[in-house]
Order: structure tokens, then C-alpha cells, then sequence
């Protein structure tokens, strides 16, 4: 395994002779930052200046307390119900929910390994495949690790937060994971994490597993089953390449990552903008937030903070919101390919009707393409011959420096009209009116547009850029204009955004705030405050 020459990133210092990877290399689309993984598998590798940042009160990875108790009960032999216990009371503080997920998750997973045939017993060392050339290569997998009694079976259990079928496992993760049980000698968890594994002796193996457990059900998938030569296979296939891609780095792609990497104070890319949420200058711990994340704070704290650390959600969206999410889908289709909409290219009737991943029928289905047929007359496409740019759903990112915040957008429509940028917004509703007299304040992403180009986050002609509202009803469309060039306009945006971002920058500990919300609440079933049943009948106290 070798890489092309790898320069230390500006801003950053230490050792590239050590490359480290895992599973948890291969993010998903979301987090996958060619620059971000380029550093992060470099131990070695440390930020010249750091972030001057608290650390979050709260653990905000919750597989971690599942792995912990996991570890009590499996590899020091805790009674059980000590394990339970001790989640949330030692080490790193969890929120009550999180607690009670960690809870549900251990008892998921144990039935799930119960039912098993083979007789396996756990495994305390991790599997590190090491190579020494120029500079040295670990592969590992994240997972619980189990082998026979002769020790030439080896089962590597991967955990997931719901269902282990949700989704597919991303092929290289697989890989790495059947790789490095197949070939990997034990070692203890590296100490500080900057030197290398102290590897032992290589075991002769026979047969790897690499099974998916989904700690919502108990649900299991394999997802690897072979000898070592199967397994050598299968790397090259999907491992190798992919390896040694995500060794050379690339370039940046700023999102959700951001906070967690090492060159948080040094990329290039992602612009620092002090103020985008209105809020002065104060420590707090590096988050990452959206004008979703914001609303969802608004209405409990504990349901963002549950939504933050990715916990399982029940009925998140009811028929009028799967409504709303499939007319955006049939738009983002249109609209990716370029060309302007006209009537003939949308839903008719009310036949059942899908985009992306929503699919529609009877009434909504109806209402829908009534919605649909009347965009052609807005559509900033067919009415705009000055257009010479569109992205459809970016992502845009900045790093408000004194909030400490990572402020993540994404427009339905960003388009270049005559050297300007128009953020443009689609709403669908059935409502005659809004709650709010003023846009700001009903739609907080609207406020966020206004900042962001307020501060020419964008670039272009930033005296003519403006936001587009576009309102779609049954019975017909409407478009309302914000002017980010008003200083009246950008006083109410900062003001509306610093009234949501001021209490849920300074909440350490997100308590739940319970009300008629519970009832569609998605994270209701791991919130304690929750007046309904919780996840378990078993009658312990989760």
C-alpha cells in the first residue's frame, strides 16, 4: 500500500508517516471530505493553533455508552443490570434519552447475539492488519469483536442505530472490516492515540463474518461470509483503491465534519463569518446547526439534542409533510436537468405519484399535482432569460466564528441572474395565511438567507441579489421578495435568528420541554418526559 506524496496542510504540524484507518474513515455522503479524512487518518497530525472552544457537557456520541456497557457485561462480567445502571452515572454525562437509548440498545444487541448458533466468545483486542514501508499503514474496524474457541473463526459485529437493513453498508467499510479480521493480529487500543498499535502474534484464520446488528430490533445482516482468501478478494476489489484515495486527501468539502476536524482554524474553504447568527462573542462548545436545528430547539431542547446525536426516529413525517417532501423531489428532478418546467412534465389526476423517495396517493396525490401544475408560472427557469447559473440544493457552509457554530444552509434553488445570486425558497401549503405577519419570522431559513448574503457568503453582484419565497397552493402560486440589501430587512433576520440561537448556544444540558408536541415528537419514545409508553415492557426502569 503506498500513496502519492502527502504535504502536511498548511496550518497543521507533526508526522505523515503513520496512516491509520478504520471504518469509521468511510463517511457517508454527508461527511465525506476528501481533505477532512486526509488528516483525520493521520494521527500524527495535530492543528498548530487550536480551537478555542469548550468541550460539550454531554456525550454526543451515543454508540459510545452502548459500547461501554457492552464491554462491562462482556468482557468484565458485569451482572447486567450494573451495566444498565452504570450508563449516564459514570464517565461522560449522557442526556436522560440518550440513556434510555443506550439501555434499549444493549438489550437489542444481547438478544440478537443470543440467538446465534455458533458459540463465540468475545474479544477485549482490536484486529490490526499493520505494513511498515516508507510509512506505516493500520487497518482496523470499529465493531464487537468475537471468535471461536480454537480462535480461527472470527465474527466482527458492526452496530447500527435502527433497523440493520435501513440501508446498505458502504462496500470499502465492509471491506476494511473483513480485511482486518481476516489478517489482523491483536492489540490493545493505542495510548495516546498518535502512536502505533503494539501488535502480538498472527492466528491462522479459516472463516470471517462481518454481521450488521441494528440495535433499534435486533435486527441482524451479514454482510461478509468467507475465508481469508475470500476476504483478500473482496479488499482488492473494494478496499485497496479506496484506501489509498482517502490516504492522498482532497479537497475540502465544508459540512457537518467541520467541527470535529483538525483544521477547523486553518482550511481555506469554509469561510469565517463572526455574527451570521446575530449573537456577540462568547466560549461555548464547536456545534454545528441549521435553521431546522434552530426550530427544533425552539420547540424542545431535548428533541434537537436527540435529533443531533442521531438516535432512532418514529413517524417523523405525517401525510402533509410527506406531501411537501415529494413536490420539492418532482421540482429538484425538473430543475437538475436544466430546463425550464411546463405543465405537460407534471403529475395529473389523483393517481398515486412518487419523487425520490416519497410516493403520494388519493387526496395528497390530487392536491400535489394541483401544486405542481401551477409552478410552471413562477418557475424561475421559464421566466428569467438572464439566468446563467443554477445549483439545485447546495450546501452551503460557514463558521460563525463567534458563535462557534457551524451554520449549514441548503437553498431549494440557488440561480445567477445578470451576476447576481437569488436564494429561492419553495413552500407548500394548503393554509390561507401564515401565523406570522412577517416572513422572518415564520420561515427562520429565510432570515438565514438574508444573512448569508448580507455577508456575500455567495459572492457575485451583491447589490442586486435577493430571496425568493415561492408559495404553491392548490388554487395557485405566490412569490414574495426579501431584499438582503435593506438594512431593515438584515436588523430583523439578525434579530429573529439571535432570539432562536442565543438560549440554544448557551444549554448544556437540552431538558425536555413537554407539551402537545410530544404527540409528534419523532425522538418521543427515548425521552423520559414522555407521558406515553417507552421503548421496553420488560419492566426495568428505562
Amino acid at each position: 500500500m503506498t500513496t502519492q506524496q502527502w504535504n502536511i496542510p498548511p496550518g497543521m504540524a507533526g508526522s505523515a508517516d503513520l496512516i491509520r484507518i478504520g471504518t469509521g474513515a468511510v463517511g457517508d455522503d454527508d461527511l465525506n471530505c476528501p481533505s477532512f479524512t486526509g488528516v483525520k487518518v493521520r494521527p500524527q497530525i495535530r492543528p498548530r493553533t487550536r480551537v478555542n472552544s469548550l468541550r460539550p457537557r454531554l456525550e454526543t456520541f451515543a454508540l459510545d455508552p452502548v459500547m461501554t456497557a457492552l464491554n462491562r457485561f462482556e468482557l468484565d462480567h458485569w451482572d447486567l443490570d450494573k451495566a444498565l445502571a452504570e450508563i449516564g452515572t459514570a464517565g461522560k454525562p449522557c442526556h436522560p434519552g440518550t440513556v434510555t437509548f443506550a439501555r434499549h440498545a444493549v438489550r437489542s444487541y444481547l438478544d440478537a447475539a443470543a440467538s446465534t448458533a455458533t458459540v463465540l466468545t468475545p474479544v477485549r483486542d482490536w484486529w490490526v492488519v499493520q505494513k511498515a514501508q516508507t510509512r506505516t499503514w493500520e487497518l482496523y474496524a470499529w465493531g464487537r469483536r468475537y471468535q471461536s474457541a480454537d480462535g480461527r473463526h472470527r465474527e466482527l459485529r458492526l452496530l447500527r442505530f435502527g433497523d440493520a437493513s435501513s440501508r446498505p453498508r458502504d462496500l470499502t467499510q465492509v471491506a476494511i472490516a473483513a480485511f482486518s479480521a481476516a489478517f489482523g493480529a491483536p492489540a490493545p487500543w493505542p495510548d495516546p492515540w498518535s502512536t502505533r498499535f503494539q501488535t502480538g502474534a498472527h492466528q491462522n484464520i479459516d472463516h470471517v463474518r462481518i454481521v450488521d446488528v441494528g440495535l433499534l430490533d435486533g435486527s441482524e445482516v451479514v454482510r461478509f461470509d468467507g475465508t481469508p482468501a475470500d476476504a483478500e478478494t473482496f479488499f482488492a476489489s473494494h478496499g485497496r483503491t479506496q484506501i489509498q484515495r482517502i490516504a492522498e486527501g482532497g479537497p475540502a468539502h465544508p459540512g457537518s465534519s467541520c467541527p470535529e476536524c483538525k483544521q477547523l482554524t486553518s482550511c481555506t474553504t469554509l469561510p469565517r463569518i463572526p455574527g451570521v447568527l446575530g449573537l456577540p462573542a462568547k466560549r461555548a462548545p464547536q456545534r454545528v446547526v441549521s435553521a431546522s436545528d434552530l426550530r427544533y430547539y425552539r420547540t424542545c431542547p431535548a428533541q434537537a439534542h436527540l435529533r443531533s446525536v442521531h438516535l432512532p426516529r418514529d413517524g417523523e413525517y405525517s401525510d402533509e409533510a410527506v406531501l411537501g417532501q415529494a413536490v420539492h423531489a418532482w421540482l429538484e428532478n425538473l430543475h437538475t436537468s436544466g430546463a425550464p418546467c411546463d405543465r405537460d412534465a407534471m403529475p395529473t389526476g389523483d393517481e398515486p405519484w412518487s419523487a425520490g423517495r416519497w410516493t403520494v396517493s388519493g387526496e395528497h396525490a390530487r392536491i400535489g399535482a394541483q401544486m405542481l401544475r401551477h409552478h410552471p408560472d413562477v418557475c424561475a427557469l421559464r421566466h428569467n432569460d438572464t439566468v446563467t447559473e443554477v445549483r439545485i440544493e447546495p450546501r452551503l457552509t460557514v463558521h460563525d466564528t463567534a458563535a462557534h457554530a457551524v451554520v449549514i444552509a441548503k437553498p431549494d434553488m440557488l440561480y445567477l441572474d445578470d451576476g447576481a445570486w437569488v436564494w429561492r425558497e419553495v413552500k407548500t401549503t394548503q393554509k390561507r395565511r401564515w401565523f406570522h405577519t412577517d416572513l422572518l419570522d415564520e420561515f427562520p431559513q429565510l432570515a438565514l438567507a438574508v444573512s448569508f448574503l448580507a455577508e456575500g457568503v455567495l459572492g457575485g453582484d451583491t447589490t442586486s441579489s435577493r430571496i425568493e419565497l415561492e408559495v404553491l397552493r392548490p388554487t395557485g402560486p405566490d412569490i414574495d421578495w426579501i431584499d438582503p440589501t435593506d438594512p431593515e430587512r438584515v436588523a430583523k433576520a439578525r434579530t429573529v435568528l439571535r432570539e432562536l440561537a442565543q438560549p440554544w448556544r448557551d444549554d448544556e444540558t437540552f431538558d425536555a420541554r413537554p407539551g402537545r408536541n410530544c404527540r409528534w415528537c419523532p425522538v418521543s419514545r427515548w425521552c423520559p418526559s414522555f407521558p406515553g409508553p417507552g421503548p421496553s415492557s420488560e419492566g426495568d426502569d428505562l
